[in-house]
């Protein structure tokens, strides 16, 4: 074998002197790729190929290609061929995707779809794709992609990873909008954190503005999955009225479902409040999200998702926002005369309905502060309702 690899590795060098001393090398590997008779020696000229990294190398590479693809039957039957075979395309497909060589997507679509048995190979081959950005097959991978996260019974677990972790690599690459739903599910999905993680990083990349793919999800996904869409939207470059738009949806979401699982309720507790951060974060001025927190406040057994309720409420700053506010100052107000001292926790509302007035700065408000400095509350409370109105004047 030793003396097969020294004569063959002599012909090369023989056959390189006799080439016209002005070819360049992308030329002359190529006509000795052409030259070549078995596949050892189309491998090693493949390999100084590749080497030269040089787009001047693609009509060599593609026409290598096309004869692997053309052989492969011809090789199945003997392991050792196939073997040779995989290793060759592999290097070949690598290198197409370095050079992001378009011309060759449906070459390297065909290994995709033929890869032998060989998930290694596949992987290769859809991530090849991704640097072409080969936007022509971004639909199919992204059904692959759907395929494998919802498919869990796969004989072979690691094979289907190292696939979806492939297939993220290419849509991630490729930047098209149908990528995004897949790619959000394998981020949530069965996969080891390392797909996972791309997965996530991976969306801001597909869609700077998810809105429409995240407000699909947030309609058919389970509680968690819904709070995860939000958070994709919040930490997106959409604009903050589409933030906005989302997290109206995501608190109505959070209200709609009814459950005695207490892991659900904390689940969609999680989910109004990131909603209402959301509101509060991109200076929410929707109408439609004063009934919501409304109803947030009349259902809620958690002093937390009241609190960002009134204070979402001022920041949207409406009169309907305020007269909510405003309503219910009144009767801890009533409450507070009539002789029922407020509890600490009822104190934390007040406080909080008072500054969020104030926030508001529509005027509106002013009638509930100021029954504050005849209600019997402390002196501090007073304080901050006198400070609330200064800011509606």
């Amino acid at each position: 074998m030793i003396k097969k690899n020294i004569v063959l590795s002599g012909l090369l060098f023989f056959s390189l002197s006799v080439l016209p001393v002005f070819s360049n090398p992308a030329e002359v590997w190529s006509r000795l790729y052409r030259r070549s008779n078995s596949l050892e020696q189309k491998e090693m000229v493949l390999e100084n190929i590749v080497k030269l990294n040089d787009r001047a190398v693609e009509p060599i590479l593609m026409e290598a290609l096309e004869e692997m693809n053309n052989n492969q039957e011809k090789f199945r039957g003997d392991r050792a061929l196939m073997m040779k075979w995989v290793e060759m395309t592999n290097m070949i497909v690598k290198s197409l995707g370095d050079l992001k060589t378009r011309d060759a997507e449906d070459l390297v679509w065909f290994v995709v779809n033929h890869p032998a048995d060989d998930s290694l190979l596949k992987a290769n081959a859809l991530m090849a794709l991704g640097e072409m950005r080969a936007t022509t097959y971004a639909s199919e991978i992204a059904t692959m992609l759907r395929n494998l996260n919802f498919n869990t019974q796969q004989d072979n677990l690691v094979s289907a990873e190292i696939e979806a972790y492939a297939c993220v690599s290419a849509l991630q690459k490729m930047r098209d909008p149908v990528g995004f739903e897949p790619v959000f599910y394998a981020a949530t999905g069965w996969y080891s954190k390392r797909t996972k993680t791309l997965a996530l990083a991976s969306l801001s990349q597909i869609a700077m503005d998810p809105t429409e793919p995240v407000m699909k999800i947030m309609k058919d996904a389970d509680f968690s999955t819904k709070r995860t869409a939000l958070l994709v939207e919040k930490e997106s470059e959409a604009p903050q009225e589409n933030k906005t738009k989302v997290a109206v949806l995501a608190l109505d979401e959070g209200l709609k479902y009814s459950t005695t699982d207490k892991k659900q309720q904390d689940e969609l507790s999680k989910l109004r409040i990131d909603a209402m951060k959301t509101l509060i974060q991109s200076n929410a001025k929707d109408n439609a999200a004063v009934p919501l927190l409304k109803t947030t406040i009349e259902r809620s057994n958690d002093a937390n998702e009241t609190i960002y309720a009134y204070y979402a409420l001022g920041v949207i700053a409406s009169d309907e926002a305020v007269d909510v506010l405003s309503a219910n100052l009144v009767q801890y107000n009533t409450r507070q005369s009539d002789g029922i001292a407020a509890t600490q926790e009822q104190l934390g509302f007040v406080k909080q309905i008072i500054n969020s007035i104030g926030m508001s700065g529509n005027s509106r408000g002013m009638a509930s502060l100021t029954e504050v400095q005849f209600s019997n509350y402390t002196p501090a409370i007073n304080r901050l309702a006198k400070q609330a109105m200064e800011k509606l004047k």
